[in-house]
């Protein structure tokens, strides 16, 4: 008769799906394969609505059970309503969740417990790049500042750790500073 494993949960992660997942992808490289997917609609002036309903992952399409819809507009000084977040305060967004998520679920792995995590994040953008005033001008963020504020037990020499390790483990921190192909076409 096989022990029953008991399941450990740190962080509110599930420490022992967590290594299951590692080693599963360990004897089957292709469940680590993940796609996905976004339907993006213009509706008027800077404001678009971009929904995201299913992915690819662990070799099947997964549908979500409800479909997620982030409003994306510029605010007032920048021609649009202010009925969203605007594209780059999303991919600060995106950051911060991404980095988040990769920080607790490492810390939880090595079985250090966090009491919170905050983090603020800014950049700068020179308008001339967008607007093709001056070429030379990077119409993206220049650089992006993160701070983070954490409580936890662990030395701060551990938690600055933990924060490299999920910056450098990030999808979306790797999709942003590292040259990633944009294709793009038009469909008919």
């Amino acid at each position: 008769m096989q022990a029953q494993t008991e399941t450990k949960i740190v962080n509110g992660v599930n420490v022992t799906q967590f290594f299951a997942t590692i080693d599963s992808i360990r004897e089957n490289k292709d469940i680590a394969k993940f796609n996905f997917r976004a339907h993006n609609k213009w509706v008027n002036g800077t404001e678009n609505h971009t929904t995201v309903s299913d992915f690819y992952g662990a070799c099947r399409t997964n549908e979500r059970i409800k479909p997620h819809t982030f409003v994306k507009d510029e605010p007032e000084l920048l021609l649009g309503k202010d009925k969203g977040a605007n594209p780059v305060e999303y991919l600060l967004a995106g950051l911060a969740g991404c980095i988040t998520t990769s920080l607790i679920c490492h810390a939880s792995a090595r079985g250090i417990n966090i009491e919170s995590v905050e983090s603020t994040l800014e950049g700068d953008i020179d308008l001339q790049g967008l607007l093709q005033i001056d070429k030379s001008v990077n119409p993206g963020y220049q650089a992006i500042n993160i701070s983070f504020k954490i409580k936890s037990d662990a030395s701060d020499e551990t938690l600055q750790e933990l924060i490299e390790l999920a910056k450098n483990v990030s999808p979306v921190a790797n999709t942003v500073s590292r040259p990633t192909p944009i294709n793009a076409r038009l469909e008919k």
